[in-house]
């Protein structure tokens, strides 16, 4: 691939800050570490913000951070993901923000791939496809284009969270919310779309996304649905509103009339016609209402 980046020497700041919160991943980032500082594209300062770890994860870390001084090491009491997060962010003097975690593996030339992707595309927010690795098998693909993220919000996250790089602007005038947490990232990229940033997807495996068999307790699996659902309408309601003029009270009453919905998701597809979202709405209905179902199941449960 030809590189366009183009690197910033402007006050020694690096062009791309990569962001890692580590909390207890004593086995595995060693590895993620290593895959960043592997990188071809060199122009980058690596934070590194240890959320309380109880395991040896700090001691690992030191030892990279006394190696290499591109990492930018923290360490502190457990604060949680969102709090984590938001820290960097606002530590970060890059121009881009990439996102990582402390168990994953990114290919030597993800960097360079997305920043690329980014430039070429005039894009703010890019992520990549995922293979799956640890208890998982397979791939995990996105879409390439903006309006096929967009459409793809109506049903969950465009993006493979740790795969993500973004303008710095898009972080830190947005930041993650702690109201949306276990959906965080899919409540910021749905506030990114609505703020009017372009997003989209390098077509291409850059990073090795690790699947652990850790099961999610059924009280924050209820308390993920129901705050993806209202994300979901959300989205529904605004996508409506920008490309039928529909009114949010009239897209809040479709969500509990499926016909209503599939009439509006119809004339939804006609705006996508040709495009690659209209591939992402080919199931729309179905899965629409695969999300609901699921949603009233775990209420009535609960």
């Amino acid at each position: 691939m030809d590189c366009v980046v183009t690197c910033n020497h402007q006050s020694n700041r690096p062009l791309l800050s990569v962001l890692m919160p580590v909390f207890n991943a004593e086995a595995y980032v060693g590895e993620a570490i290593e895959s960043i500082l592997g990188q071809s594209f060199r122009d980058f300062e690596f934070i590194i913000i240890d959320d309380g770890s109880t395991d040896n994860s700090l001691s690992v870390l030191k030892r990279y951070a006394a190696q290499d001084a591109r990492i930018r090491l923290i360490s502190r009491e457990n604060r949680g993901l969102v709090a984590t997060l938001n820290e960097g962010i606002a530590l970060a003097r890059g121009e881009w923000i990439a996102r990582m975690d402390a168990d994953d593996v990114a290919l030597a030339h993800r960097l360079v791939s997305q920043l690329t992707f980014l430039q070429e595309n005039q894009l703010e927010i890019c992520g990549a496809s995922v293979q799956l690795i640890g208890t998982g098998r397979g791939y995990w693909h996105y879409p390439r284009a903006h309006a096929g993220c967009e459409a793809e919000l109506l049903f969950g996250v465009p993006f493979a969270h740790p795969t993500v790089i973004a303008h710095a602007r898009v972080f830190k005038e947005l930041r993650y919310a702690a109201a949306w947490s276990l959906v965080e990232d899919y409540d910021l990229w749905q506030r990114a779309w609505a703020a009017g940033f372009k997003m989209g997807n390098v077509p291409e495996v850059l990073l090795q996304y690790r699947v652990h068999r850790q099961q999610t307790s059924s009280f924050y699996r209820r308390q993920q649905a129901q705050n993806s659902q209202q994300i979901r309408s959300r989205h529904w309601q605004q996508l409506l509103s920008i490309k039928l003029g529909i009114s949010a009270i009239e897209a809040h009453d479709a969500e509990r009339d499926p016909w209503k919905t599939l009439r509006l998701l119809g004339a939804l597809k006609q705006c996508y016609k040709g495009t690659e979202a209209e591939k992402f709405l080919r199931y729309s209905f179905l899965r629409l209402c695969s999300h609901r179902f699921h949603g009233w199941v775990l209420n009535y449960t609960s």
